[in-house]
């Protein structure tokens, strides 16, 4: 894929994660992202990938610092491990990192809120991780499948 297609791509990719987190506010769009990127295993493409979905989050957010660095950190550390124990393109691998991811999600970002003095409704964040849990296949799926119809179209496997 060249350059200009797959960063085509990635930019679309950040144009729809954008609009579903205004639909839906409080669930990552980009986390699914993420993890093909790091499933591509080019290196480059995923720091930039990375940096920039980051980059998008903490200026989306309210929170002032990291919270979305940290989880996207946890994200690269839980995937190469897990990596050893699964296969990285397995859609239960998929299922379990993204159930560990909201499961951070839920014991970090309540820390991170009493460092602000942001009030932090349990209940409602438990029902966001718990979205979580279930976008993160699917929207991995869905973004996997456009992708890989993308990089066939461009002769590539």
């Amino acid at each position: 894929m060249t350059l200009w297609r797959n960063t085509a791509w990635w930019l679309l990719y950040s144009f729809a994660a954008v609009a579903m987190q205004a639909v839906f506010p409080g669930l990552d769009f980009f986390l699914p992202g993420f993890l093909l990127a790091l499933q591509e295993q080019r290196p480059v493409q995923t720091l930039c990938v990375g940096a920039w979905f980051i980059m998008l989050q903490e200026g989306m957010g309210s929170l002032a610092f990291g919270g979305t660095a940290l989880l996207y950190t946890l994200a690269v550390i839980f995937f190469y491990s897990g990596c050893q124990l699964f296969q990285g393109r397995n859609l239960l691998f998929v299922i379990l990192l993204g159930a560990v991811l909201a499961a951070m999600r839920y014991a970090l970002f309540p820390l991170l809120c009493r460092l602000q003095d942001f009030p932090v409704r349990m209940d409602v964040l438990f029902n966001e991780c718990l979205l979580q849990v279930f976008l993160t296949p699917f929207a991995w799926w869905g973004a996997s499948s456009l992708r890989g119809s993308v990089k066939h179209e461009a002769g590539e496997q």
